[in-house]
């Protein structure tokens, strides 16, 4: 007699919903130039990235015709990556807040393991990826368990207990992962420009709707209590306290049958 298998548990697993963003070889072909503009004007800053120009954290906030359209999409795919993984009736009252920033990492350019703390979600959207000049693992972004992988990983290759996964997005390719997986970039080997977005969405409480939700549930209660639930309904009585020096009337026993 045979042993039964009964089901594989995958415990602890990190999602990661990968889009293609519609329309994204003229949204990217539009953006480079606005980026090209901005790398003019804007000093930048220094973050996890090595080399090359990171933007202000403002992406979501930008005004340029690209920038705002595909702002609109990343937030469309995030909004949608989150009913994946959530509890639908947990959403109601939520609401996503984004922000996002330009990464342009030139030759030699790469972004040190990180991770992003005080997000749900993070994500990278990819415009330009340049062919690693030697084929390898250059320009490709890698994700980090903070477990190491058990003894014997590098003997039977479970794709279950692997440490690292690392991937090369094509462009108008958006990844999104939780915020607490590390992350870094390999080293751009190519001589042209690897340029995407980073992106942060925290889950807050909409304000609106929570509010809304509190008219409707008062509407809810009160239209439950006795006596208020048609028109020209009275509402319910109070019971009065008895005149002093009098007893308060007995109460009348159910007949029996």
């Amino acid at each position: 007699m045979s042993n039964k298998f009964r089901k594989m548990n995958l415990v602890f697993a990190s999602p990661i919903p990968v889009y293609e963003i519609a329309d994204f070889e003229r949204i990217n072909a539009e953006i480079i130039k606005e980026i090209d503009d901005r790398m003019k004007n804007e000093a930048g800053m220094v973050r996890s990235n090595r080399s090359g120009w990171h933007s202000d954290l403002d992406f979501f906030a930008r005004k340029e015709p690209a920038h705002r359209e595909l702002a609109q999409k990343i937030m469309q795919c995030l909004a949608d990556a989150t009913q994946r993984v959530a509890n639908k009736e947990a959403l109601k009252n939520l609401r996503l807040e984004c922000d996002g920033w330009v990464n342009v990492n030139p030759k030699g350019g790469y972004n040190v393991p990180h991770d992003h703390p005080g997000a749900f979600w993070s994500a990278a959207y990819y415009i330009k990826v340049p062919p690693s000049a030697t084929g390898g693992m250059a320009g490709s972004i890698e994700f980090i368990d903070h477990r190491s992988a058990p003894p014997g990983q590098g003997l039977v290759k479970s794709p279950y207990m692997r440490s690292l996964h690392a991937m090369k997005p094509a462009p108008g390719t958006l990844v999104v992962f939780p915020s607490t997986l590390k992350h870094w970039v390999h080293p751009n080997d190519a001589d042209e420009d690897r340029i995407t977005i980073a992106i942060n969405a925290k889950i807050a409480v909409d304000p609106a709707k929570m509010q809304q939700a509190k008219v409707e549930a008062a509407h809810e209660s009160n239209r439950l209590v006795p006596g208020l639930e048609g028109p020209g309904g009275d509402a319910p009585q109070l019971p009065q306290p008895a005149a002093k020096g009098k007893k308060a009337p007995a109460k009348r026993q159910p007949a029996k049958a």
